[in-house]
């Protein structure tokens, strides 16, 4: 029971620091931005990684002051969790092997840009960092099915369903160079789109899968 007690209070912790970093992070790009703010899938991810680990700091806060901290958390916020953990593991990844290289590319540093540079330290690593951490080792679903970790893929699809005919109306320009349709024959738009599709179910293997290792370890234990 201690045991139990102590990772829901780690959790609590961890959810707090993530909550109140993201909500400045979020809070600073609405007021530079506007609602524009959230064209970006980085603010998108960051918003549901802060939303999910907010309502897992009130939950976790229940369990302790009822005294129930033998209980996990109910699947759907455990999958809510999970959802933001897999947009903002596809936020670190485009930043790193996609947008950090093309501004270096062009002569500009783009590591400080995209790492160091205003509050993209929280929104590109601290956060998602912290998000994903917090679901693998404290707040998973640990038998998580291959079928059900697509529930991580639905916010990326609703994204793309947005961006994508926003750019072919032109009413949005990118903001990332994949969705640029105009810039791009039309195949290419095919590969990218499929490309980023397979590459979101991908890293929605990886909080999972790690999940069910951890379980299966202390199970052996």
């Amino acid at each position: 029971m201690s045991g139990m007690r102590n990772r829901i209070i780690v959790a609590q912790a961890v959810n707090a620091v993530v909550v109140v970093l993201e909500a400045w992070a979020i809070g600073f790009g609405i007021a530079e931005r506007g609602a524009g703010n959230f064209v970006f899938y980085t603010q998108c991810s960051n918003a549901l990684g802060t939303i999910a680990c907010a309502f897992c700091l009130v939950y976790e806060a229940r369990l302790l002051i009822n005294g129930r901290a033998d209980l996990v958390l109910p699947r759907a916020l455990r999958w809510l969790k999970y959802a933001g953990a897999c947009c903002q593991l596809m936020t670190f990844l485009v930043v790193v092997a996609i947008l950090a290289p093309m501004l270096e590319s062009i002569g500009q540093p783009g590591y400080y840009l995209m790492f160091v540079d205003g509050t993209k330290p929280i929104t590109h690593l601290i956060g998602p960092l912290l998000v994903v951490a917090s679901y693998i080792l404290l707040e998973a679903d640990r038998q998580m099915t291959l079928r059900q970790s697509l529930v991580g893929l639905v916010p990326t699809l609703v994204y793309a369903a947005v961006a994508y005919p926003c750019n072919i109306t032109r009413a949005w320009d990118g903001p990332y160079p994949f969705f640029q349709v105009w810039n791009m024959q039309a195949w290419q738009s095919v590969l990218w789109f499929i490309a980023l599709l397979v590459t979101a179910f991908a890293l929605c293997q990886i909080p999972r899968l790690c999940a069910r290792r951890l379980n299966r370890s202390a199970v052996n234990d």
